[in-house]
């Protein structure tokens, strides 16, 4: 029996496979010995189960599920095993795709954190051109504390179905309150990569228009910052505030809720001549 069959301390070794990865085989029914001792219950391993690990470990190296695997050792036919596997080559294209998605997201989020330690001081103004740019913002209530509640409500409803990591949080910022250096946030709105807003109602779509902006970096502690440095740019050029933005400076997927920093834009208008 020795030269036909092998106790599976002799399968493991010869194979590289563990005993609890052998153990598990069987157990999931990928496999049975080829033969029990009656005597002992020690079960032997034939040849015909050596080549039944060849192809388990050939399938399991190509990410295929164990149901798969055990209809293609149940097959012994080449032809059915090609179309099996043409089968699941679907789905693999399928998660490589999801899966490089994955990577880039993650290198993404990378860069968005590099971004914030390279910016997080840039306090000074400057004076900038944007064209109009489409967001989409949570509902407008009484309430201002839940502005991040209302915004959550409206991605539920409208965006279940649709993969985006990739995303920058802003927030439509109360102009009487920042030229009394106040933070007050009115509501909170959220812009996609794609700008692929054609499934989402347009009641919660929201317009940045387009036109001259003032940009600078603040720091938020504990729901307040200091505005005057744009106070005292104003005070230098011949310009006034009619809306005010604020963008936070890279996306976190854990926010710093007593410190965070945002890219205000506060859109100006030219000032009336004196008469």
């Amino acid at each position: 029996m020795k030269q036909e069959y092998y106790q599976i301390g002799e399968v493991s070794k010869i194979t590289g496979i563990s005993k609890d990865t052998l153990h598990f085989y069987i157990r999931s029914g990928l496999m049975t010995p080829d033969f029990i001792d009656p005597e002992n219950h020690y079960s032997y391993f034939s040849r015909w189960n050596m080549y039944q690990l060849d192809i388990i470990t050939t399938c399991r190296r190509l990410g295929i599920p164990l149901e798969r695997v055990k209809q293609i050792i149940s097959s012994r036919d080449n032809d059915k095993v090609v179309n099996l596997l043409k089968e699941y080559q679907k789905e693999a294209l399928r998660l490589s795709s999801y899966y490089r998605q994955v990577a880039e997201d993650i290198s993404w989020y990378g860069q968005e954190n590099d971004y914030i330690k390279l910016h997080a001081e840039d306090s000074a103004v400057r004076l900038e051109y944007r064209e109009p740019e489409t967001v989409i913002a949570g509902k407008i209530t009484g309430d201002i504390s839940s502005y991040h509640a209302n915004l959550q409500e409206v991605l539920r409803q409208e965006m279940q179905d649709r993969h985006f990591v990739r995303r920058k949080y802003g927030y439509i910022l109360d102009t009487e309150g920042v030229l009394d250096n106040r933070l007050l946030k009115q509501r909170e709105y959220v812009k996609l990569p794609d700008n692929d807003y054609s499934r989402i109602s347009p009641e919660h779509l929201f317009t940045l228009p387009g036109g001259e902006y003032a940009f600078f970096t603040i720091c938020i502690r504990d729901e307040k910052a200091d505005f005057s440095s744009l106070h005292q740019w104003l005070e230098q050029q011949e310009y006034t505030v009619d809306a005010v933005y604020a963008e936070e400076l890279g996306f976190q997927l854990f926010k710093y809720i007593h410190k965070y920093y945002c890219e205000v834009r506060a859109h100006v208008v030219k000032k009336a001549p004196e008469k």
